[in-house]
């Protein structure tokens, strides 16, 4: 796992995001196994890219007040601001994942900073299911290395990492297994309120005149 990465764990019976989204959204019995139940539903067995797309988009526009945003702000406020003095400004609609098993790339390599422009946000990776191998997020082990590695996470666990400037993306998912995740930016407000190993995160980055965006 990266140097300066922190992975929080938390109790998924009080915030049931696979369950939440199994019964709400998909309505399947195991999230990591949703390829199955589209492969049944569309009576296909290839899938492709675009499946990914329209199961995403799913996740994407579920309406502020549904059960899902309930849990994803009750986490924030409870697991993950206390680490950073108790506030930060967060994505309230973060970016949601799906990379059916079977499936090729659904992200290519990059880092976030070339998109936003900032670098003073840190990211934290939120994934639904147990990812791994090839059904999860590949990262560089360092700055500009170009040597990339998974982001395996069991579920109830999230990963605080910096992907403004440490490029990543995915791979085809050749595992048996669906990845559903999501995926945001944040930043502490009062950032002098913030103890290691949290305020960390970023620490291993170049000086900011040899940063390139």
């Amino acid at each position: 796992m990266l140097s300066r990465a922190l992975t929080l764990t938390y109790d998924t019976e009080l915030y049931p995001f696979q369950k939440v989204l199994s019964h709400y959204v998909f309505k399947v019995r195991r999230l990591d196994q949703l390829h199955v139940a589209w492969r049944r539903q569309n009576n296909r067995e290839k899938l492709h890219y675009q499946d990914n797309m329209t199961l995403r988009r799913l996740m994407q526009r579920l309406p502020d007040d549904s059960p899902f945003y309930k849990v994803y702000h009750a986490w924030i406020a409870a697991v993950l601001a206390p680490c950073y003095g108790g506030k930060i400004s967060y994505s309230a609609h973060p970016k949601m994942r799906v990379h059916l098993a079977g499936t090729g790339c659904v992200s290519d390599f990059h880092r976030d900073a070339d998109v936003t422009g900032r670098l003073d946000q840190i990211n934290c990776y939120l994934p639904f299911t147990d990812v791994f191998e090839t059904a999860t997020v590949w990262c560089e082990a360092g700055y500009g290395s170009n040597r990339y590695q998974p982001l395996n996470l069991k579920y109830g666990e999230a990963l605080l990492w910096d992907g403004g400037l440490l490029k990543h993306g995915t791979f085809p998912n050749q595992t048996d297994h669906t990845r559903v995740s999501c995926d945001f930016r944040f930043k502490a407000k009062a950032p002098d309120r913030v103890a290691s190993p949290w305020r960390d995160v970023l620490a291993d980055r170049q000086p900011a005149e040899k940063m390139e965006l």
